[in-house]
């Protein structure tokens, strides 16, 4: 017969050796509604077990961990609340650091790990841990053996604090997600978090969020250093972005988690979010497969050879150009965007795209050569965007060319407004992209806004269908159009 100190030795140890069985044992005490195990919560559990193993021997971290999976499947329960309690039963002396997008929910978190460490249930086990009196706050709080908690939040400080592991739990909320000022400060949080660690080669960071954007922190991170990441992607639904791919089997009539993400649940948050949000907080996909506010199959392409007929048969119109500057010849910044286009029919045929990264002195000599090469004449126009560079560009092409230089209309809507406006225009098939090598960059990169890295082709497209289409007729069938003449 097991006796009770049998009993509680054994649970003890229990709760010590596996993380997911701390979980389901302390479970109650921070929630109140019945639990349901879904097959996800074990794994990830077991994941966090075997991270913890080299955290807790102070050996060289194997990788960083990325999570991504949807709401309302335990993820901060596991991760940030239950996970820094359970460290501490492993070693009392860890520190560690956790992150959100707020204060308050950093706070929430802290204190939910709190509750647990001064419950009558967790001290019946683990007597031994004990915060400390002096340094017991809901942002932040000590054990009695040199073991901490430190809470913070996008943009807030941590002067001073280091830890063994950090915590980066929803750094971005859904609309910061859009925000590329959010985008920027969280990614750039998260720099700063990296440099909070007792030691570099052995604290491992562990971000926990949905997809928002392509660059949103996951984003960001994989972009940097992927090869030093490992990558768990769980989307609601059974898909290729499924990561690691064998976890497909595990997924139940396709369902990540057919009890809390049924079908329909995910059907009634698809109405709730709408298309955009719902695919990256459920789908872990940022862009909408076909493209969020504008579909690829809207866009109609014609070969070189037909767009040159039509272009004659309507007595060569001029060709104008839209440009969007930037002055930088680095990668990670925003590249000179520019496009050719004409309107003849009632459509608009973008008839040439390119980006480039140069300085200030090249660049100016780049747009001269590249509008001459691509069909400018004397009654074409170069329509550069006035925002600061882009006046620099005007007033120095007005100076140093004989090229008809203007500026498009300063816009007073966001992009998202504006491309939400056009998005019609496209839609009715009024847009046609003469066949090119640029044809694929500029549809991905339409299509994917306003959850891709750079938009120059989204603003000029815009600029384009204000200058040609706004107000107009409606469009003439191009199919026929070259049935009847031919």
């Amino acid at each position: 017969m097991v006796t009770d100190g049998e009993r509680k030795h054994l649970v003890t140890e229990s709760c010590r050796k596996r993380f997911y069985f701390f979980v389901q044992f302390f479970w109650s005490v921070i929630i109140q509604e019945k639990p349901v195990y879904n097959w996800h919560i074990k794994f990830l559990c077991d994941e966090m077990q075997e991270l913890a193993h080299y955290i807790v021997n102070r050996l060289p971290k194997p990788y960083d961990l990325i999570i991504n999976i949807p709401p309302g499947t335990t993820k901060s329960t596991i991760t940030t609340i239950m996970f820094p309690v359970w460290l501490w039963t492993q070693d009392q002396s860890i520190r560690i650091i956790t992150n959100s997008y707020s204060m308050d929910l950093s706070i929430e978190h802290a204190t939910k790990s709190r509750d647990i460490i001064q419950s009558d249930k967790f001290q019946e086990y683990f007597p031994e841990i004990k915060l400390r009196p002096d340094k017991s706050a809901k942002m932040s709080y000590e054990n009695t053996s040199t073991g901490a908690r430190y809470a913070t939040s996008t943009g807030g400080t941590i002067t001073g604090k280091h830890a063994h592991v950090i915590l980066n739990d929803d750094p971005l909320n859904v609309q910061q997600g859009y925000s590329e000022l959010a985008r920027i400060t969280a990614n750039e949080h998260t720099k700063t978090l990296s440099s909070r660690k007792v030691d570099k080669m052995n604290t491992p960071t562990i971000t926990i969020m949905q997809r928002l954007h392509e660059q949103d922190v996951t984003g960001y991170l994989l972009s940097k250093k992927s090869d030093k990441i490992k990558h768990i992607c769980l989307p609601a639904e059974v898909s290729k972005f499924v990561k690691p791919s064998f976890l497909v089997e595990k997924y139940i009539d396709g369902l990540l988690d057919p009890v809390r993400l049924s079908r329909e649940v995910l059907d009634e948050a698809k109405i709730d979010l709408g298309s955009m949000s719902y695919s990256g907080q459920y789908d872990q996909n940022p862009i909408i497969d076909g493209g969020n506010i504008v579909k690829k199959e809207w866009f109609n392409t014609i070969s070189i050879q037909d767009f040159e007929f039509l272009y004659k048969q309507n007595r060569n119109p001029a060709i104008h150009f839209f440009v969007d500057t930037a002055y930088t010849e680095k990668q990670i910044n925003d590249p000179t965007g520019i496009i050719g286009a004409v309107e003849f029919s009632n459509n608009l045929y973008i008839t040439s795209a390119a980006k480039a990264r140069k300085e200030f002195p090249e660049l100016v000599k780049f747009l001269p050569e590249w509008v001459k090469a691509n069909r400018y004449d004397y009654r074409s126009t170069i329509r550069i965007e006035p925002k600061a560079s882009g006046l620099s560009v005007i007033q120095q092409l007005k100076t140093s060319t004989k090229l008809n230089i203007t500026n498009t209309p300063t816009p007073t809507d966001s992009k998202e407004t504006r491309m939400q406006a056009n998005s019609g225009v496209v839609e009715s098939g009024r847009i046609y992209l003469v066949q090119g090598s640029w044809n694929d960059e500029f549809i991905d990169e339409v299509c994917g806004f306003p959850a891709k890295t750079h938009d120059e082709y989204v603003d000029l497209l815009n600029y384009a269908i204000d200058y040609f289409i706004n107000d107009k007729t409606k469009p003439i069938n191009v199919q026929q159009l070259l049935d009847d003449f031919r």
